[in-house]
């Protein structure tokens, strides 16, 4: 297989349907020889006991630029998703969580801006929809910006950033980081954030501080909402360890990029919207379970006219 100038980096656990859907996103948009040439898919499947490996070996049967890994046991996220990228040949990686998919005709987009530039990290834009990506449950992208947004340094970005949870938002988030294989390989001490659940964001933010960097505005990726299994990730299973989490990363955040935030500013911030998302969230799976989920799709229409 010829030098790829672009990885697609998939880390999966039971996730088989939702793993169709998102392969179904790219395979789709190999039909353009300019993609299907200079692309692969690492996929790494963290001892799914689902018909992952049925799902990803019928896309194989179609097309010779997959790579499937079946690991013999769980590895947990972080380190399942850093053999996606070990395993990976092309010049960038793209990760992109197994329950995502990009929209049409973005890879070439994709491909193109990473043969006439030279930056070596780039975040790509996302849109919140329902967990069958068929409806927006945002009024615009995740970020709401209208052209790229470029900066001389990573850290210059980070600075500029005026929400704490976007702070840490941006960088938690495995499906829109783009970055040069290159730079990831030869850092070091990467095993020093293993299971941590974001070992992606201190790694990339360690790397890549001083460095270029661009905020792509097109949406690229559709993020199913309400979709992240907590209890299958160590730490994290708890509304309260998630706030101690996003609290020790922001922390770490602003030691790293020495951002004037106080203990007591992140710590009340947090607390509060972690609660209060919580209780939304509550709300929510009780009217799913009682038959009065419309009043969910009525409020995000209501809300999307407001905007």
């Amino acid at each position: 297989m010829s030098k790829k100038i672009l990885s697609i980096c998939i880390p999966t656990y039971n996730r088989a349907e939702c793993l169709k859907d998102c392969l179904n996103s790219i395979f789709y948009q190999l039909k353009n020889e300019q993609v299907l040439e200079k692309i692969e898919v690492v996929i790494s499947d963290n001892a799914s006991t689902d018909n992952t490996t049925e799902i990803v070996k019928s896309f194989q049967k179609q097309f010779n630029n997959i790579l499937y890994f079946k690991n013999e046991k769980n590895l947990g996220f972080d380190r399942n998703l850093a053999k996606t990228v070990r395993e990976s040949g092309g010049k960038y990686c793209l990760t992109i969580g197994d329950d995502d998919a990009f929209f049409d005709d973005v890879i070439l987009f994709i491909i193109k801006r990473l043969e006439t530039e030279s930056i070596p990290f780039y975040g790509l834009n996302g849109w919140g929809y329902d967990n069958n990506l068929k409806e927006t449950v945002l009024p615009h992208p995740n970020l709401n910006i209208q052209e790229d947004q470029k900066y001389e340094k990573l850290s210059d970005f980070v600075k500029s950033i005026k929400k704490y949870e976007d702070i840490v938002g941006i960088f938690t988030g495995m499906s829109t980081q783009l970055f040069l294989r290159e730079k990831w390989a030869d850092y070091k001490n990467k095993d020093e954030y293993l299971d941590t659940q974001v070992a992606h964001m201190f790694i990339l933010l360690t790397i890549f501080k001083d460095l270029p960097y661009t905020q792509i505005a097109k949406p690229i990726i559709k993020t199913r909402s309400s979709n992240v299994r907590w209890v299958t990730m160590t730490g994290l299973e708890t509304a309260q360890r998630r706030v101690v989490g996003t609290v020790s990363g922001l922390k770490w955040i602003r030691g790293k990029f020495d951002l004037p935030i106080s203990n007591t500013k992140i710590n009340v911030y947090f607390y509060v919207r972690e609660y209060w998302f919580t209780f939304k969230e509550i709300i929510k799976r009780t009217l799913e379970i009682t038959g009065f989920s419309y009043f969910i799709i009525y409020y995000r229409k209501i809300r999307n006219m407001l905007h």
